[in-house]
């Protein structure tokens, strides 16, 4: 992990947590991973930038792209007040066919997170698709 603001540790940890926690959503599913949305958060996806709202972006996600696995490596953190700008390249094992194995993707992603009462809550998403390494 990399951290490129003088952030405190408490901020830090909290982002991790919930980075960790949206992996396990992808796996779970909508209520999952709008739980963890702002209302109006943003998602831009897919290979022509698609812009889709909390719900619309979990929907797809969850009928279209089935995530059985998710991790995440080289997670960066930037803490600025009530904001946090993380960076990742993130993995999924993603099932698109139910007769076929689940396909692994790989994707450059930058979430921008917000602190709210009830904790961290994705506000925007970014993410860019890569070829799995080799």
């Amino acid at each position: 992990m990399t951290t490129a603001s003088a952030a405190p540790d408490k901020a830090v940890q909290a982002i991790e947590q919930a980075e960790a926690a949206w992996l396990v959503a992808l796996t779970e599913g909508e209520e999952a991973m709008t739980a963890l949305m702002l209302d109006d958060s943003r998602a831009v996806h897919g290979p022509v930038g698609k812009i889709d709202d909390a719900r619309t972006f979990a929907h797809f996600t969850w009928t279209r792209r089935r995530h059985v696995f998710a991790k995440a490596e080289q997670l960066s953190i930037t803490v600025r007040g009530n904001t946090a700008i993380t960076t990742c390249l993130q993995e999924m094992h993603i099932v698109f066919d139910e007769n076929l194995p689940p396909f692994p993707v790989q994707e450059a992603v930058t979430r921008v997170w917000e602190e709210t009462a009830e904790g961290w809550r994705l506000a925007h998403m970014h993410q860019a698709k890569r070829m799995p390494p080799v």
